[in-house]
């Protein structure tokens, strides 16, 4: 399992680096703006099913997938005009969002519900990675169901096998929490989970 990091001399060739091993059908570990997350393509079925595996986590809990702009999030939800001033003042950031879902993704990333979640992450590189994808990238805590994320790439083998992986992004210490998450499906905005 090949370990990359990111500098400023090496930044475009690593994402296009990166960008095929997703497109390609590959999970990979990413630092976010948050915490470190397993992603995939959030259209490919293998790939969100081999996620479930690592996390040893049944089908029954939905993927949040990343993406770059307020119009790849209309693409695959439906905004509400209140949705959207909301949005407006919230993304980019660790703001996870549930909406009503367009269903252009396979079911496993909703968990066989009628919404999707979503979350534009505040971290440049990362928007540019899924600007070279050009879909949403499902990313989900790194870690087993009910431990604690990976904060570091050296842990990565205490739950994870070396082969399990196609790629890992080296992002240092992440000393942060996982994305608030807001259902915007409801009359009143409901906070599921308060985050970073």
């Amino acid at each position: 399992m090949p370990i990359i990091k990111l500098t400023s001399h090496n930044l475009d060739q690593r994402l296009k680096d990166i960008a095929s091993v997703i497109l390609g059908g590959g999970v990979v570990l990413l630092p976010t703006d948050t915490i470190y997350g397993l992603s995939a393509l959030a259209s490919n079925e293998t790939a969100a099913n081999r996620i479930l595996s690592l996390k040893e986590r049944s089908g029954g809990k939905p993927f949040i997938c990343l993406i770059n702009s307020l119009e790849m999030a209309e693409d695959y939800a439906i905004i509400s005009s209140k949705c959207r001033k909301y949005l407006l003042a919230s993304w980019p950031g660790p703001v996870s969002v549930i909406l009503p879902s367009r269903h252009r993704l396979p079911s496993i990333v909703s968990a066989n519900l009628p919404t999707i979640a979503l979350r534009w992450p505040s971290l440049p590189w990362l928007e540019q990675l899924i600007g070279l994808v050009g879909q949403p990238i499902i990313s989900t805590s790194a870690n087993l169901t009910g431990e604690e994320p990976i904060t570091n790439i050296t842990m990565v083998s205490h739950y994870f096998a070396p082969d399990k992986l196609d790629l890992i992004v080296d992002g240092g210490r992440l000393n942060s929490h996982p994305s608030s998450l807001i259902d915007l499906t409801t009359k009143d905005f409901r906070v599921i989970r308060s985050g970073s």
